[in-house]
């Protein structure tokens, strides 16, 4: 038993060497196998072992059934994976695969493009049946299949439209038959496949890992690829049969790509063919005919293969048949040459070549004008030139080709057609009753030549575009007939004939009128009533713009469009109020346009892609980083709306968003009688004044240090020392800006004794700026600019730079004092500017939602009908606030249908300023907003109209400067006003 698995284990390691066709050997093929396998590694198998194969062949063929099953199946999968990929994404680029390996990624590309390919056909058979046309271009993916599907299903379609039997003929392609086949309402799909067996000799069907192709009766392959039925296909130099499952074999020789060259013969055999050499002239030696005549040339394939060893050994001599074009001589070899023996069929005009094993004849002579050499066969053909659109044959002429050349001729339209003399069109001719279409007019129909029109007793008179019949001999005209006794014409009374039957007949000289029903006219030239086509007769008149006109025998009627309904005087259509019939579905908000419905949502919220549900909005993701950040420290989305978290050092306002700097100087923070607290954005700093030698602290100023008598002696050394040095502290927010409209902010302000005889020179010193991080940038004395004040003796230190922080920096303003140009006395003042860690926080807070509209109405935030305003509301202190001109920003909402076209401007909205002081304003649209909308002002108010039509769905901004002044041109605000404008995609 050990010996068995052992020699089992054999078998199964060198069985993938083994080809899948030996599943059909009998008993006696265990023992070629066996003498057939290679020692692997310290393995090898002798000849005793066949006995005990004989007990493990059932075994043997499991295992080799199983391992190629599993090794198909991991492919099958692969395959799948491909398909998959193109029905989900419909290309075959980036293909996700089931494994890892070459050959499942060449799987899944393969079955990819199958997938692709057979997308294709479907279209184009689809295409076929839904437009009955086939697309004339191929230059798009899988365009030739597409188009060759599409006319297999054209081809079934005529044969059906003609009773004619839907079969197609042999040559067909496998996606051209499936495609013939649906249009058929055949019910077996036929596709390509490719060859699984390599024996060609075997007729039997081939079928692996799927049951459903027992049933099916094909002739040579059957393939299961897991769709909705399976696929019979065919080997090599065979074609598939009509009916899906036979094989006919296939003429290469008869194929419009010759398989041979033009000096052979081609010969068709069961599944392949053969060339032959073709002696064109006689040749003197009998040695070289002998090894010319019956040399065969065949396709590469197995059965050609075979075929040609049973040719050699027919001829008896195997071992020295040479190559196609070669010679056998000195035992081996050598090519003939055909040039020099004349063997080659080169025309006049033309020089052989020989090239080994054949020859090729080169052209020396060019082709003439309108001839192009053909590169295959290298002779001349005509160029047509009406085809390539080489022509300059004008409109009103067909192209015709002709050898070498072409001719232009007129082109002619038929007898009930009109030739239009700018563009060459033949448009049919539509004539009246009575008259009939002929060389490009309306003839009168002569119905007198047609007989029988009038009784024997009257005469047929022909009329332009009718006809009328009189008593015979009647000299009078039409509707007039002789007095016998006055001999006189006299009108007829027609209307005693009761020509009109029950209708009212008014008599008139020489012909007659009926009074028809409403919704009807009297035709004078039929002489009946006729149906009136009001909406063509009275188009624009009948119906409402927004209903379309049908006409009806006597009538018309009138049917609304969508969004609209019918009023009861059936005429005018009323437009729908969906929001309150509640076809709307809107989540929040609806608003009725005409013909349809917009929803719209509460603030902090915004409309999704399907039009009618709200979602909320994430204001912190959207407002962050765009350099106005909503809130100064964290941001909370909330559904509707957000709150604020302030940084330390800062405290929420009640409005739950806007952060205040928290004074800790004014908490009693940094007491004590030598101690200054300075106050800065999110923090505070704490300075002491420490007096230098000779100086003691003022007993009424803090931040002051008094001179002691004994720090000097004569009054001219004195001068020189400071009488009293004073300390100025100010707190900056870090990265102040300063700008063109802004370029310095004052810091201090100094003013020294305004006598005449008094003097005052100023000196500005940097002493020290001290950092608390090392990234932080130090101010330098260039940051600061020290300028004459509006006042005699009196200095201005500014900022022109914008300084980083947190750092501080200590200054020394030196007031030099003069009398009479003599040194009079000396004074000193340290200036310390705190440069906080945070930059002065600008707020911009979008409207609040329904939730938390009370609260901003306490901050003057204030509603409108359509819309909100927001109003500046600045503190005492911020100059920055209060510099700022815009006085209140508008907000906007309007909604308008789809307008085609516009001949006159349609109002959007109105826009009033009230103020309770004399003033004027002008309105501006910026430039944005001018390529649809312009606006008008009448007085006080501004009138946004909308000029040029929109298409939507679509929602466009536009943005109103509003300049107010006072009556003498001074600027009082500039406010803006932003119109949120939504295009609904229903036209008007």
């Amino acid at each position: 038993m050990a010996t068995g698995m052992n020699d089992f284990f054999i078998l199964t390691t060198v069985s993938s060497k083994i080809n899948i066709n030996q599943l059909h050997l009998n008993m006696n093929g265990i023992r070629l196998i066996l003498n057939t396998i290679f020692v692997f590694d310290h393995f090898f198998v002798i000849n005793k072992l066949y006995t005990k194969m004989r007990l493990l062949y059932p075994i043997f063929v499991f295992t080799i059934t199983l391992f190629y099953s599993t090794f198909a199946s991991e492919l099958t999968r692969c395959c799948a994976g491909g398909t998959r990929h193109f029905k989900n994404s419909g290309t075959c680029s980036s293909i996700k695969s089931e494994g890892t390996s070459m050959t499942c990624q060449r799987s899944a590309s393969i079955c990819c493009l199958r997938s692709l390919l057979d997308s294709a056909c479907d279209d184009g058979a689809n295409l076929a049946r839904d437009e009955e046309s086939c697309p004339a271009s191929i230059n798009v993916l899988a365009g030739g299949i597409k188009k060759e599907c599409c006319d297999c299903c054209m081809l079934a379609q005529d044969l059906l439209s003609r009773n004619e039997p839907c079969v197609a003929p042999i040559g067909f392609s496998a996606a051209c038959l499936r495609s013939f086949n649906k249009c058929c309402n055949g019910d077996i799909e036929i596709t390509q496949a490719t060859n699984l067996v390599e024996d060609q000799n075997e007729a039997t069907m081939i079928h692996l890992g799927s049951d459903r192709c027992s049933p099916v009766s094909c002739e040579h392959l059957c393939h299961d690829r897991g769709g909705d039925t399976v696929e019979c296909s065919c080997r090599a130099g065979y074609d598939l049969a009509p009916d899906g499952y036979g094989c006919v074999d296939r003429n290469e020789c008869l194929s419009s790509l010759k398989p041979c060259l033009p000096s052979e013969e081609c010969h068709n055999t069961r599944g392949s063919y053969y060339c032959q050499r073709r002696i064109t002239r006689l040749i003197s030696s009998p040695s070289l005919r002998t090894n010319r005549v019956n040399r065969y040339r065949m396709r590469d394939d197995p059965n050609s293969r075979t075929y040609s060893n049973q040719l050699r050994e027919a001829q008896g001599h195997p071992e020295t048949t040479c190559p196609y074009g070669w010679t056998f001589q000195n035992n081996h070899c050598v090519d003939i040459d055909e040039c020099a023996t004349m063997m080659d069929d080169c025309i006049e005009g033309q020089r052989c070549l020989n090239i080994p094993g054949s020859f090729k004849c080169i052209r020396t002579l060019s082709c003439g004008t309108g001839y192009a050499m053909d590169s295959a066969t290298e002779q001349c053909k005509d160029v047509d030139e009406c085809n390539l659109g080489a022509h300059d044959c004008g409109v009103l002429y067909q192209c015709r080709n002709t050898q070498g050349s072409y001719r232009c001729d007129p082109k002619k339209c038929g007898d009930g057609e009109l030739q239009n003399p700018q563009t060459g069109e033949c448009t049919s001719i539509t004539c009246p009753h009575g008259y009939y279409p002929k060389n490009g007019m309306c003839n009168d129909i002569d119905e007198c030549s047609l007989g029988d029109k009038c009784s024997p007793t009257e005469e047929c008179v022909n009329t332009p575009g009718s006809y009328r019949c009189q008593q015979k001999g009647n000299l009078c005209t039409y509707g007039y007939e002789v007095n016998e006794a006055t001999g006189f014409c006299e009108d007829i009374n027609e209307c005693n004939q009761g020509v009109c039957g029950s209708m009212e007949c008014s008599n008139l000289p020489g012909t007659y009128k009926c009074k028809c029903l409403s919704g009807y006219e009297f035709n004078d030239a039929k002489k009946k009533c006729e149906d009136i086509d009001e909406c063509k007769k009275f188009a624009g008149h009948v119906c409402d713009l927004s209903a379309e006109c049908i006409n009806t025998i006597g009538s018309f009627e009138c049917k609304c469009k969508e969004g609209f309904q019918l009023a009861p005087d059936g005429r005018r259509c009323e437009d729908v109020n969906e929001c309150l019939t509640g076809i709307a579905r809107c989540e929040q908000k609806c608003v009725n346009i005409p013909g349809s419905y917009q929803c719209i949502c509460d603030r902090g919220f915004a409309l999704s892609h399907d039009g009618a549900r709200c979602e909320d909005i994430d204001e912190c993701s959207i407002w962050a980083g765009s350099g106005n950040d909503l809130c100064m420290g964290g941001c909370i989305n909330t559904k509707g709306s957000y709150l604020c978290q302030c940084p330390a050092g800062y405290k929420i306002q009640a409005d739950g968003r806007t952060c205040v700097d928290v004074d800790e100087c004014e908490l009693g923070e940094c007491s004590g009688d030598d101690k200054i607290c300075v106050n800065t954005l999110g923090s505070f700093k704490c300075h002491s004044i420490d007096c230098p030698l000779n100086y003691v602290h003022d007993s009424h100023n803090k931040n002051r240090c008094n001179r002691q008598p004994s720090a000097c002696g004569l009054p001219e050394e004195c001068s020189k020392v400071p009488m009293f040095i004073t300390w100025q502290f100010i707190s900056l927010a870090r990265a102040v800006p300063i700008s063109a409209h802004r370029p310095a902010i004052t810091l201090f302000k100094v003013s020294a004794p305004n006598h005449a005889d008094t003097e005052v020179a100023f000196e500005l010193q940097l002493k020290q700026a001290s950092v608390d991080v090392s990234t932080v940038m130090p101010a330098i004395r260039s940051n600061f600019l020290l300028q004459k004040g509006d006042k005699r003796n009196s200095a201005v230190v500014t900022l022109r730079d914008s300084l980083d922080g947190p750092q501080t920096v200590k200054l020394q303003l030196i007031l030099r004092l003069s009398k009479k140009g003599k040194s009079y006395n000396t004074y000193a003042a340290n200036l310390v500017v705190d440069v906080a860690a945070h930059k002065r926080h600008n707020t911009v807070h979008p409207p609040l939602s329904k939730k938390k509209r009370h609260t901003r109405e306490k901050r003057h935030f204030c509603l409108i009908d359509d819309g909100y305003s927001c109003i500046k509301v600045c503190a005492k202190d911020d100059g920055e606030c209060l510099g700022n001109h815009t006085k209140e920003v508008l907000y906007q909402f309007r909604a308008v249908p789809s307008l085609k076209t516009i001949r006159h401007p349609v109002e959007v909205s109105r826009i009033a300023t009230h103020m309770g002081v004399p003033f004027s304003v002008d309105y501006y649209l910026d430039p944005k907003s001018r390529r649809h909308f312009k606006i008008e002002q009448e007085r006080n108010i501004g009138i946004v109209q909308l000029i040029k039509p929109i298409r939507g769905p679509t929602v466009e901004t536009v943005k109103v400067n509003i300049h107010t002044k006072s009556k003498t041109g001074v600027i009082l605000a500039f406010n803006e006003a932003i119109i949120e404008v939504s295009v609904s995609k229903y036209h008007f």
